[in-house]
């Protein structure tokens, strides 16, 4: 099966058709560095691995295999299952009416899997990507990494090219936050309708290596259930059920430096301006299908 893969790999390479546009590339919600959906048709298989430091809940290590197809140049999609081989959880002990929260370390469990559906489209005066995930419940909710059930988030992504910076607008909704921008893993999920916002630019830099800084507002618009993997600071419970409990907004940025054609460098931080969280970390990306430089894209 394998060499049957990596048979249509070569294959698809020798004839390419290229799709162009910066929204070609899957970095639209911020799924990670360019190239995990190809910029060409047919198979990519990638896998990031993640080291962060969260604030609230300590450091935490995160394998992301995923694995992408381009139909055309306006159709792709991908599945990503995030595997936690490390990270800080808030086991219960005690009574119901008398709880007792301890941290504990937890390694190998999984988060929510990601399907991702990606239409893209590329008029002269601006860049279009539209993303549509089902969540499917493999995370455990109990430590944060899940909502429980079956979940969705839609994205609209517009762009436009002036120079080396790509200012850029984001817009959708869903119900599961973890599922928003998954390059940076919080340290709670929460389930609820729920709208986001963001706004930025890309910044093209030497030795194709790219930066990115966005604001963002997440906004509940519905009842919210909170499950969170921290003891500290007001998430003092696994689970909390409100409206405002969802709420968030700050900045993040993140910087992408291509190794070779195969292997990306990534840096991000990102700060939460209403729960007073920094995430900061760093990851390679290993892809087994390699990007057209970006002159041919």
């Amino acid at each position: 099966m394998l060499g049957l893969l990596c048979c249509t790999l070569r294959a698809q390479s020798a004839k390419p058709d290229v799709a162009g546009g910066t929204t070609a590339s899957g970095t639209t919600n911020d799924e990670g560095p360019a190239g995990i959906i190809p910029f060409v048709k047919g198979p990519n298989l990638s896998l990031a691995t993640t080291s962060q430091h969260d604030s609230s809940d300590g450091w935490s290590s995160v394998l992301s295999p995923d694995f992408a197809w381009r139909f055309d140049r306006r159709f792709s999609a991908d599945v990503e299952v995030p595997i936690y081989m490390y990270i800080n959880v808030v086991v219960t002990k005690g009574t119901k009416a008398n709880p007792i929260y301890t941290l504990a370390n937890e390694r190998g469990v999984l988060g929510d899997t990601a399907i991702n559906g990606h239409y893209a489209v590329n008029p002269r005066f601006m860049e279009y990507d539209a993303t549509v995930t089902l969540g499917i419940p493999t995370g455990n909710p109990s430590y944060g990494l899940g909502a429980g059930q079956v979940s969705y988030n839609t994205n609209n992504h517009f762009e436009k090219d002036f120079g080396p910076f790509t200012p850029d607008i984001e817009l959708g909704i869903g119900d599961n936050s973890s599922l928003i921008g998954t390059r940076v893993r919080k340290s709670y999920t929460t389930f609820g309708t729920l709208a986001h916002f963001q706004a930025g630019t890309a910044l093209d830099m030497p030795f194709n290596s790219s930066f990115e800084a966005d604001a963002y507002e997440e906004l509940p618009i519905a009842a919210q259930t909170l499950y969170s993997t921290t003891g500290k600071g007001k998430k003092k419970v696994t689970t909390a059920t409100g409206t405002s409990v969802a709420e968030d907004n700050g900045f993040t940025t993140a910087l992408d430096i291509p190794l070779n054609p195969h292997i990306t460098l990534s840096g991000f931080y990102n700060r939460s301006l209403r729960n007073s969280i920094d995430t900061a970390g760093f990851s390679l990306t290993f892809f087994l299908r390699a990007a057209p430089p970006p002159k041919e894209r």
